[in-house]
């Protein structure tokens, strides 16, 4: 079991018989647990993924950018996220939407900034204690939400642009984004590469984030059919939100990694083109990468590309080699590379 949710058991007996909602909760018995006294626990999640294990897991989840709070709810455990504005966002949209008697427990580990993260809640709510630290985590408890500006999710967008192929690509981004708000300087490279190649015909960007890869393939080449897939509500959203902005249409998919897709031998991807995430929170996860590396060769047409951006101290390169015919390095710049391959084998591994 996580470490925060140790720290939630152990405070267990302070926790009322009413509701509970779990915002953002681990992949472990935690919500069983707390349900087996005769509460009534529901769970949202701005993951993709930790909702299918949720559900598996017999319980009520929804996948939402922002928790809905019923306000039936008693108590509201939120655990803290490692961007602070996106534990912002989070705070101003429970605390203006929850019961005024109910209470909120913020848990986090301290890795992810929970022990700041105090001033935070006090933006928000008239009381905050300190409830306990163990396990290199903290607890807080909060009550009294502060009366202010109503909650809006559109008050958190932050509007950008970029030019690719002699297009201005409008962009709108929420917290808990990838590169909010700002173009990284391994999506730079990765589109300063594909601007001479053209992509067009069936097109993935895998974890696009605000959908600014597949957004600029799309508006240089109109005809493409462009799949934009992340397991972030937020970055479903900020893609949604980017695609009406520029006026294109796109297919604008939830998945936990590849899950959501299955493509046969007419509809696989004639380019599929990524800067793939490798964390997990706070933790370095290259199984994300991995498994995406493993899967893609099997959604790519016959003569179908992977482009992906990664940096070169990771494994990729290598990983790469061991399932394609034909792996290229596009572009290098600072501590990115910019790779190309082709000839997939078919086998997952």
């Amino acid at each position: 079991m996580e470490a925060v949710s140790q720290v939630i058991l152990r405070n267990e007996s302070r926790l009322s018989q009413g509701p509970l909602l779990l915002v953002n909760p681990p992949r472990d018995p935690l919500a069983q647990r707390l349900g087996r006294a005769g509460r009534s626990v529901r769970c949202t999640t701005q993951d993709f993924g930790d909702l299918r294990w949720l559900q598996a897991a017999g319980l009520p989840t929804e996948f939402a950018t922002v928790p809905d709070v019923a306000g039936a709810e008693q108590t509201i455990i939120l655990f803290v996220p490692r961007e602070k504005d996106r534990l912002g966002m989070l705070l101003h949209a429970i605390a203006g939407r929850m019961d005024p008697e109910a209470r909120l427990w913020l848990v986090g580990e301290n890795r992810a900034g929970i022990k700041s993260s105090s001033r935070h809640l006090r933006e928000r709510f008239a009381r905050v204690n300190a409830l306990d630290k163990a396990r290199h985590c903290g607890l807080f408890e909060a009550a009294g939400p502060n009366p202010g500006q109503p909650f809006d999710l559109d008050d958190y967008v932050t509007e950008w642009s970029i030019a690719f192929a002699g297009r201005e690509i409008q962009l709108r981004s929420l917290p808990g984004v990838f590169a909010h708000g700002r173009l990284d300087r391994g999506t730079e490279l990765l589109l300063e590469a594909l601007e001479p190649l053209q992509p067009k015909g069936r097109v993935l960007d895998f974890a696009c984030g605000c959908g600014v890869i597949g957004l600029a393939v799309l508006a240089a080449a109109p005809g493409t059919a462009l799949t934009l897939l992340d397991s972030s509500a937020a970055a479903i959203e900020s893609s949604r939100r980017s695609a009406l902005a520029n006026g294109l249409a796109a297919t604008v998919l939830p998945s936990d990694g590849l899950d959501e897709l299955q493509a046969g031998d007419g509809d696989r991807y004639d380019w599929i083109i990524s800067n793939p995430p490798f964390h997990r929170g706070v933790a370095n996860d290259l199984d994300i990468a991995a498994d995406f590396f493993r899967r893609a060769g099997t959604l790519l047409a016959e003569n179908g590309r992977m482009i992906v951006v990664f940096n070169r101290h990771l494994p990729y390169f290598q990983w790469l080699q061991q399932l394609f015919g034909r792996v290229d390095v596009l572009a290098k710049g600072g501590q990115y590379a910019v790779v190309q391959t082709r000839l997939p084998n078919r086998q997952i591994h």
